[in-house]
């Protein structure tokens, strides 16, 4: 098992474009992520006797900030070994979905990409393509408002920043489905994908997939890592992405 791909697999949070609403809090044994009204805690390192302080800390700030909900990623680096039973123990339930497959490829997909898609250069096409991601998990109509305008701010940056493609999928001439990759000096690591549900079944997600894999080839490190939910862990293991673990999702209420 590679750790280094697996660390980056387990830690996506961490890798986010330079968004204005994007912040990390680099802490003793954790780092907390925060983007948006979403909030991860990633990178768990800690002893069995930091365990409640961390969980304390990680409270404090969602107080701080106006925020009342956290996923914890528990994944095969993470410790102690018993991290989860100790933060069942101060509250945490299990998150939907409860977990995540961390996967890898270093080859080319199988299959082939069925359908038209093109890198984002724009914008317009920008807000297109988050539209679909927001349409396809059903975002609150308040929470899309709020990411429509830090979207607009983000733009600029993501271009400079220039680590982070956005494709959309056309089925029939119209935008259907939604990827992003961030490209990490040891592999392309994608964050998000989405397929609008009257275009599934014809090949966008696949698609999708092939063109990020075609943009590592350009970019010279030939390798994807993913940490995909239920939905998506099937069909990337029938492209033949291979697993390196599983991460645990813990969410702690205020």
């Amino acid at each position: 098992m590679d750790g280094t791909l697996l660390e980056l697999a387990e830690e996506p949070g961490l890798w986010l474009p330079p968004e204005p609403s994007r912040d990390v809090v680099f802490a003793d044994g954790y780092c907390v992520v925060v983007y948006g009204r979403s909030v991860w805690v990633h990178r768990i390192r800690l002893e069995p006797g930091q365990v409640e302080r961390a969980v304390e800390e990680v409270r404090a700030l969602l107080r701080v900030r106006s925020l009342n909900e956290v996923s914890w990623w528990i994944g095969e680096r993470s410790t102690p070994a018993d991290l989860v039973g100790r933060l069942e123990q101060l509250g945490l339930e299990p998150d939907d979905p409860p977990g995540l497959t961390t996967l890898a490829i270093a080859r080319r997909p199988d299959g082939d990409p069925k359908v038209e898609v093109r890198r984002v250069e724009s914008l317009d096409d920008y807000l297109i393509a988050l539209e679909i991601d927001w349409a396809a998990f059903d975002l609150p109509v308040v929470e899309r408002e709020e990411r429509r305008v830090a979207a607009r701010l983000a733009w600029p940056r993501i271009v400079d920043d220039g680590t982070s493609s956005v494709y959309l999928a056309y089925l029939h001439g119209e935008p259907v489905g939604f990827g992003r990759a961030v490209f990490a000096p040891w592999a392309a690591l994608l964050l998000g994908g989405a397929t609008l549900p009257g275009a599934r079944g014809h090949g966008v997600y696949t698609s999708i997939v092939h063109a990020r894999w075609l943009e590592t080839v350009e970019r010279g490190v030939p390798r994807i890592v993913v940490s995909a939910g239920p939905m998506s862990a099937p069909i990337l293991e029938r492209l033949g992405f291979e697993r390196l673990g599983r991460v645990r999702l813990l969410r702690d209420r205020l």
